[in-house]
């Protein structure tokens, strides 16, 4: 069987490696295995791997990594005559299908292509040269792997706890979804760690609030808020809160800091006519609520109230850390600060 999985949801790729591999057995999976990835392997090597009669074990597991998408690549470099784009040779490769007419039926031969978060291609061309030279081949199972919509994650994030034997609210769903964003490796970390606390009973938002990191980065985005609409009160609210739940001063003035660092380079993409989706790549926020509340407030600010705001937490971090002030009187200090700025 050759099988190609291609797309951009590198959790769901890796999950249906990793069952193959189980199929196979621990044991039989360690000694029957082999993998090909970067530049310096040729054809010839992969169709002796695939032909390979498995060592006492029914089947043979042959990954080829980021093959198919270079192919791809390297056949629109040479049209356009781009050399230096071209990194791999295609010698061998247009015949490559043909090459693996008649493979055993003891082989699993599953190319592997990931697209990176953000890229423009999301998976391989439908009418590639690299799927083209496979269709060649006895038989072919191609499968793609998308990441979930905004609108599909819900759906996902449903799918996923259940399988840990857990139900869940509907807010519970929207706050993980707000909070991690399309990170399907990190909400699935996240839900197994909850699925362990929460037990017999169902997940709720306090629970997210309470278990899943980035609830930080929410109370963050709260007291910048207050902080912006004068309302010191509220703002060191959301900051002590932070201090109970265990974090350091250090850690909220870095927050903050990173915060306003973010607003001064959304603010200045966003007047340049940046989309918000490139704005997200280049400030580093990829998770829908992270990304969503920086872009509403940076076109609340000003640039000299952003910039004037870095420098004044820059002081207050070098004040805490020389112990000039104490911890609480550190956020209380600088809260008045950025208040008064405007």
């Amino acid at each position: 069987m050759i099988r190609v999985f291609h797309g951009d949801n590198e959790f769901g790729i890796d999950e249906s490696v990793r069952e193959i591999r189980a199929s196979l057995g621990e044991d039989a999976a360690a000694s029957n295995t082999i993998e090909f990835e970067g530049r310096n392997f040729k054809p010839g090597e992969v169709e002796a791997a695939a032909r390979t009669v498995p060592f006492l074990a029914d089947r043979r597991i042959v990954l080829v990594r980021g093959l198919l998408r270079r192919l791809d690549t390297t056949k629109s470099a040479r049209v356009r005559g781009d050399a230096t784009a071209a990194q791999m040779s295609t010698t061998g490769w247009d015949k490559f299908g043909e090459m693996l007419v008649g493979l055993p039926d003891t082989t699993e031969l599953v190319f592997i292509d990931t697209f990176p978060a953000g890229a423009k291609e999301k998976k391989l061309k439908d009418n590639g040269g690299a799927i083209r030279a496979l269709k060649s081949s006895d038989t072919l199972n191609i499968s793609v792997y998308s990441t979930p919509r905004p609108r599909e994650l819900g759906d996902w994030i449903r799918a996923r706890v259940m399988s840990e034997g857990v139900q869940v609210s509907p807010s519970a769903i929207v706050k993980l979804g707000e909070l991690i964003g399309p990170n399907l490796r990190l909400l699935d970390q996240e839900i197994r760690k909850l699925s362990l606390y929460v037990g017999d009973r169902a997940i709720q938002p306090d629970d997210v609030e309470m278990m899943v990191p980035r609830a930080r980065e929410a109370n963050i985005f709260a007291a910048v808020d207050a902080i912006l609409e004068r309302r010191p009160g509220v703002a060191m609210k959301e900051l002590y809160q932070l201090l109970d739940d265990g974090a350091s001063v250090g850690y909220i003035l870095t927050m903050l800091t990173r915060q306003t660092r973010m607003l001064i380079l959304a603010s200045h993409l966003g007047e340049r006519g940046v989309d918000e989706r490139e704005i997200g790549n280049r400030i580093g926020l990829r998770a829908e609520f992270p990304l969503r509340k920086t872009l509403a407030q940076a076109v609340r600010f000003n640039h000299e109230y952003l910039a004037e705001a870095h420098r004044s937490l820059g002081e207050a971090d070098l004040s805490y850390k020389s112990g000039e002030v104490r911890d609480r009187v550190a956020l209380e200090m600088v809260v008045a600060r950025l208040i008064g700025l405007r």
